[in-house]
């Protein structure tokens, strides 16, 4: 006989892994699946170097990464990523079904085509085309495979594939329908989406897939830590960091896709390196209050505070700020641990 545990229960073990030190080493690793659109914006790139140099430590066991990026390099790149810096076998999946946003410059294939002195691609790769996979699929591999209440889920992104997932039918994978399955394997959501700034904004991630992001928010019954738009704004990650300290690097995929989003010197917002650093560093934050979240028809966010609620989203004091500012430049900057001491 199967078991969903209460809210209350989920709340409770939403708390206690949000609750250890910043150098706790006592707790095993975060389990980890990432969804992202790598190449829309270049925050995804910097993200994946905090999650490798976590992983580094020992503090995360990266599951799986999907991409939802309309794109024929962006999961080439992350293979790219997965290679460099010394965990090929991650396995990947990318959408059938991906969002199309043209606007955005898709930096990914300019270093997927880059290449050395005789020709040969200037950064290896480590999966041929018939291992990349079908998110959903992959997802629910994974989750079926973990302990229950293991596995935390980070959005980068849009909402489509998770959707998908709540959406999926109990298969030879799972008896669990997609929602169950969610409920009984995954511990936390940590999300970059939405906005609650004096300006009311329909964010990014949420505008360009709102019917997605509108049943995630009402159907995904886990904890929920929401990373919104405002709070990334405030921390700006400096371009002269990429031009001044990654020397020991002759050649490196983030930096390179950092040159071919746009023209340097630029500075950036730290969106999903933040949702990233929650993880990590839950005391560089101020979460508010539990609530719930919802998505209207024009894709704006809108949060109820709720005692009950399964939702929190993430403020920083002036000094947190800073802090956190610091702790991102400080950890991107240096070399991995497969790179340490060879350049």
């Amino acid at each position: 006989m199967k078991t969903i545990p209460t809210l209350t229960a989920l709340l409770l073990l939403g708390a206690t892994a949000c609750a250890s030190g910043p150098d706790d080493r006592t707790t095993e690793p975060i389990r980890l699946i990432v969804e992202t659109d790598m190449g829309n914006d270049i925050d995804d790139a910097l993200a994946f170097d905090l999650i490798y140099k976590a992983m580094d430590k020992g503090r995360i066991e990266l599951l799986a990464i999907g991409n939802h990026k309309l794109s024929p390099t962006a999961t080439d790149y992350i293979d790219i990523l997965n290679t460099w810096y010394g965990y090929p076998d991650i396995p990947l999946a990318r959408s059938t079904t991906p969002v199309r946003n043209e606007e955005a410059p898709d930096y990914t294939a300019a270093v997927c085509a880059m290449t050395d002195s005789t020709g040969a691609p200037a950064f290896a790769r480590s999966k041929r085309p018939q291992q990349i996979e079908q998110p959903v699929v992959l997802y629910r591999r994974i989750l079926a495979a973990q302990p229950d209440h293991s596995v935390t889920v980070l959005s980068l992104g849009f909402a489509t594939e998770l959707a998908k997932l709540l959406d999926s039918p109990a298969d030879s994978l799972s008896r669990l329908t997609g929602r169950e399955l969610v409920a009984r394997k995954v511990r936390l959501l940590s999300i970059m989406a939405g906005s609650y700034g004096e300006k009311q904004r329909a964010e990014y991630n949420v505008v360009n897939d709102t019917a997605a992001m509108r049943k995630l928010f009402a159907e995904w019954e886990t904890p929920i830590v929401q990373n919104p738009f405002e709070l990334g704004k405030r921390i700006m990650y400096p371009g002269s960091a990429i031009e001044n300290d990654f020397g020991w690097a002759p050649l490196h995929p983030v930096v390179e896709g950092y040159r071919n989003y746009h023209t340097m010197p630029y500075d950036r917002a730290t969106w999903d390196l933040l949702s990233v650093v929650w993880l990590l560093r839950p005391d560089l934050f101020t979460p508010s209050p539990r609530g719930r979240i919802a998505v209207d028809e024009r894709g704006f966010t809108r949060f109820t505070p709720d005692p009950q609620g399964n939702a929190r989203y993430l403020t920083a004091t002036d000094e947190q700020a800073a802090q956190l500012r610091e702790y991102i430049i400080r950890t991107t900057t240096r070399a991995p641990k497969r790179y340490q001491n060879r350049y």
